[in-house]
This record gives structure tokens, C-alpha cells and sequence, in this order.
């Protein structure tokens, strides 16, 4: 019997704020509508967090083609301001490239650490069935963090 491959993408980025800020970032529905978007041209009109261990998040975004997107997950683990461990998948549109998407669940662990007068974040996106995934979800995310940061500078 094969055993199925499970692909990994990492995200280090330092930023200048508090670890306490950075996790409120994630956490909070109006900041995610700012910054949780793969691109700039991206809205994120609607999102639903119910942060509490087994609750659920609900992240709209919509493309400019006017197409949607929606991730979904479930909260593993919540420990301010070090640690945030949730579920990912799509409900609705597949990936905001446009792509299709069958991943499946995959796992999303965020870890915050002080670090240099700011905060390192380390994201980890783990259990994709195939490096195709991995990939389109690396772009994603790498246009979130940078989002991010620039959410950070201005709240």
C-alpha cells in the first residue's frame, strides 16, 4: 500500500509590532477584512471568526473579476499570543488564482515569537496532497503576509 505524499509550505517574516498585535490581526474579523487577501485588487467583504477551540472561521474574498472565494476552517488550537493552529479549505471558487482546488483539509499553524524589539511569525501550511497545491497556496499566502504588514504599520 502507498502512502500518500503530504507537501509543506513555510512563510518566515519578522514585522515591527508586539506578538499581542500580530495575533489580534489574525483573530479579529474587521483587520482580517483589510489585510487576508492574496492581492491588493482582492476584497474581503465578509468574514465570520468564532475563535474558541472547535469553532469556526468563514473568510470571503473576492477577486476582481468580480469572482468568489471562500476559505473555511475550524480553530485547533488558540494560545495568545504564541500560537494559532486552524483547519483550511474551500468552500466556494477554489483558489483566488482562479484554480480549482481538491486539497482537501489542510492545517494551518501560525507561531509569533518576540523577537528583536517586533515579532517573527512563522506560518505553516502542511497536508497538501500534491506540490501543485502547495504551490498555488504559497503565492496566496506570501500576498497575505505582505498585507499584513502593511495592516500592521498602519493600525
Amino acid at each position: 500500500m502507498t502512502m500518500p505524499t503530504s507537501h509543506r509550505l513555510q512563510i518566515t517574516r519578522w514585522f515591527d509590532s508586539p506578538p499581542e498585535k500580530v495575533f489580534k490581526a489574525w483573530t479579529d474579523p474587521e483587520a482580517l477584512k483589510v489585510f487576508h487577501a492574496p492581492a491588493d485588487a482582492f476584497s474581503v467583504p465578509t468574514v465570520e471568526v468564532d475563535l474558541r477551540v472547535g469553532g469556526h472561521y468563514r473568510i470571503e474574498m473576492r477577486a476582481p473579476d468580480g469572482s468568489t472565494h471562500i476559505a473555511t476552517g475550524a480553530y485547533r488550537e488558540i494560545r495568545p499570543p504564541d500560537r494559532l493552529v486552524f483547519t483550511w479549505s474551500w468552500e466556494k471558487g477554489g483558489t483566488p488564482d482562479g484554480s480549482p482546488d481538491d486539497s482537501g483539509e489542510t492545517v494551518v499553524t501560525l507561531e509569533l515569537r518576540k523577537k528583536e524589539n517586533g515579532t517573527e511569525l512563522a506560518l505553516t501550511h502542511d497536508l497538501f496532497p500534491a506540490v501543485e497545491q502547495q504551490e498555488r497556496h504559497l503565492h496566496g499566502w506570501t500576498g497575505i503576509v505582505h498585507r499584513l504588514e502593511g495592516f500592521l504599520r498602519s493600525a
